[in-house]
């Protein structure tokens, strides 16, 4: 794989990251809503619809779509979906410093296999 569909790759991940943080924090505004009738669903959509960093995420969304199919085009996908797991390494990181979750020692092992895994294929 060369240097510049690696970079993308990242950028990718980068986009990815930021839109599932940015998800995560847009659905927190909505833990208590309960969905007890059909129209609930259309009142929550509404409302999600008018959540400013719901509408960044979809933005993202887009962007890291656009990024991924430049990099399906430059590479194989049996090398771009397997480095593409750099996502799981850049959540746990993102969701420890903007979320304040938790991080113990399984989820930091188990993502490190994952990083290990990352590397072998990025240098085949």
């Amino acid at each position: 794989m060369n240097l510049k569909i690696f970079l993308l790759i990242l950028l990718h991940e980068v986009c990815s990251t930021a839109e599932q943080i940015l998800f995560k924090k847009g659905a927190d505004n909505f833990k208590q809503h309960r969905f007890r009738h059909f129209k609930d669903f259309f009142l929550f959509l509404k409302k999600l619809l008018k959540t400013p960093i719901i509408w960044f995420a979809f933005i993202l969304t887009g962007a890291s779509w656009l990024i991924w199919f430049v990099v399906l085009a430059g590479t194989d996908l049996s090398i771009a979906i397997p480095v593409d797991s750099l996502q799981y390494v850049m959540i746990l990181i993102a969701s420890f410093i903007f979320l304040g979750e938790r991080m113990n020692w399984k989820r930091v092992v188990g993502t490190i296999f994952i990083l290990l895994g990352v590397l072998l294929v990025a240098k085949s």
